[in-house]
């Protein structure tokens, strides 16, 4: 099926021949629409350039995207890889030849409604179908051409690989209507640590423009009224102050709400001698060209632009990201920051500066919020990884301590050296639906301990679902996914109820024991993990407690 990954023209991360083997062995499982997720920066277009190669390629493979950028990004590289292969674009006045091996093409262009182009290709002919940017794959023009070359129907033999930063779409529309399962996903925090992608530090800047008004349509503001809000002389000037204070001399890129945002933000920096450029989407492609080749050179200090820039650039030199554009969307954040996370010469991170609003009613995405930090969390020029070292702390020795509430790390520290008894309870989400005694976990999970270190997990899955485990000597069997959290606790309990009734008494939140003074062992074991233990802990207390470190 394969040959060896090292004779590629492209030397591959061991993650990438990871992903590559985990595509194929969820394809011997049964997976023929299979999702991967890994950051932006950490060569998703290096790994489907070996596809050919990889899968011994007998027919053509076709890769989707939907801007002009990626389609002759995923070009150079395929060729680059498979040199002796016919790779031709299908685009606009471009038209690809039915003898071609591979195909990049624009989604725009295919998706249509009754799209001769569309019409034109022989779906038979098609075996290995890539989407890139894959968080898009559930819009109407993606999936007329997936149901065009027949990735959907139940006995097809054909591999669909979507690729994404992020598996959340900014509509809330869950990508397991195309996909069937994320084969392979390494989260950012993972590639910043294991050196692939630059560690991120980051600054919390607050303005006193209020964005309660703002509406809301497809998950995140309405751009019209957003950019009334901002696109104001006092705010456009605190972020050239920002910049000179915090990023002065670096590469920066300024992510901004629309074109007027854009240009007046340049301006605002030209004013104060910044050398800044707006890029627009309407823009000449010769002038768009001739302002990134400046930036690139270092004669362009600041990009300002408004989704322009969000996919398909790549500058691994910026050291700089300004988000003057508030978002309540993950996938758009994601993005943004995602075009300062690549590695390059001298680079010790990406600062990222988060200019925030006051937002009563509404949930910005920032920096600490991609990290398991509440979204107000300030890293104060600190770097993620210092944040993310102090959370794996907390969560493994003061795992009831709720650090998405912490505001920094000063308040993170604060928050560990003290025991709220009122804490010690089952999280009011899980209560709700359960008599049983749970305990939340690091990531937004939930757990109950059973006899003899066994356990059972219920954790959030990346497609949204719940997953239901049960963990005995450190293995862990699935019993089951759910899609919501209610179907998973009945579930769990379900197991438990069948398999381990002599246990009820002790897990049920209501048994009389929970309010007895805790006994002597289970101080003993909670003062071996150096925990400074209130007076008056219960055993049931004191149970959730230990409960939340085994």
């Amino acid at each position: 099926m394969t040959e060896s990954i090292n004779e590629s023209r492209f030397s591959l991360r061991d993650y990438q021949k990871e992903c590559l083997e985990a595509i194929y062995e969820g394809y011997r499982r049964g997976i023929r629409r299979a999702l991967v997720s890994l950051p932006t920066g950490s060569g998703k277009t290096v790994i489907f350039s070996e596809f050919p190669r990889y899968f011994r390629m007998k027919k053509q493979m076709i890769v989707l995207a939907h801007r002009a950028e990626l389609l002759d990004q995923a070009k150079d590289k395929i060729i680059r890889s498979n040199p002796g292969l016919k790779v031709e674009v299908e685009q606009a006045d471009r038209i690809a030849s039915p003898e071609s091996d591979v195909i990049i093409a624009s989604v725009p262009t295919l998706g249509r409604t009754d799209s001769k182009r569309l019409a034109a290709l022989d779906p038979d002919r098609f075996f290995l179908i890539i989407v890139d940017e894959a968080h898009h794959s559930t819009a109407g023009t993606y999936k007329r051409i997936l149901e065009y070359l027949g990735v959907f129907h139940p006995e097809t033999r054909k591999l669909l690989v979507g690729f994404t930063a992020t598996p959340k779409r900014g509509d809330g529309v869950g990508l397991n209507e195309v996909y069937q399962e994320i084969v392979y996903s390494k989260p950012l925090p993972d590639m910043i640590n294991d050196g692939y992608l630059s560690p991120v530090a980051g600054y919390r800047v607050e303005t006193d423009i209020d964005l309660t008004r703002v509406k809301t349509r497809m998950g995140d503001f309405v751009t019209s009224q957003l950019s009334s809000a901002v696109n104001i002389e006092a705010r456009n000037n605190i972020i050239t102050e920002v910049y000179s204070l915090y990023l002065k001399g670096k590469k920066t890129l300024c992510f901004c709400v629309d074109v007027a945002h854009a240009l007046s933000v340049a301006g605002a920096f030209r004013s104060e001698g910044i050398s800044a450029e707006a890029i627009t989407g309407d823009m000449d492609m010769q002038r768009r060209g001739d302002i990134l080749k400046g930036f690139s050179e270092g004669n362009i200090d600041v990009l300002a632009n408004c989704m322009v820039l969000t996919e398909g650039y790549d500058e691994p030199s910026v050291e700089g990201i300004m988000l003057a554009r508030p978002t309540k969307s993950s996938l758009l954040y994601t993005q943004m920051i995602g075009r300062g996370t690549r590695l390059h010469p001298g680079k010790e991170n990406v600062t990222v500066i988060d200019i925030v609003d006051v937002t009563k009613g509404h949930s910005l995405s920032t920096l600490p919020s991609l990290f398991g930090l509440s979204p107000d969390f300030n890293l104060e020029g600190h770097t993620t990884d210092e944040a993310r070292d102090a959370i794996r702390w907390v969560e493994a020795n003061r795992p009831w301590v709720p650090v998405e509430k912490a505001s920094s790390l000063t308040d993170l520290r604060y928050r560990c050296t003290k025991i709220d008894l009122f804490d010690l309870k089952t999280p009011d989400e899980v209560a709700y639906y359960s008599d049983f005694a749970w305990v939340s976990m690091g990531g937004g999970g939930y757990k109950i301990s059973l006899s003899n270190g066994r356990r059972i997990t219920i954790m959030p899955t990346i497609l949204e679902n719940y997953e239901v485990a049960f963990i005995e000597k450190g293995v862990e069997r699935v019993i089951a996914e759910k899609k919501d959290l209610e179907s998973a606790i009945f579930e769990a309990e379900n197991y438990i109820k069948r398999d381990f009734s002599d246990l009820i008494p002790l897990l049920s939140l209501y048994s009389g024991w929970r309010n007895q003074p805790a006994t002597e062992k289970q101080l003993a074991i909670l003062s071996s993990r150096n925990l400074d233990v209130p007076k008056g802990i219960t055993k049931g207390q004191a149970s959730h407690l230990i409960g939340m470190l085994s």
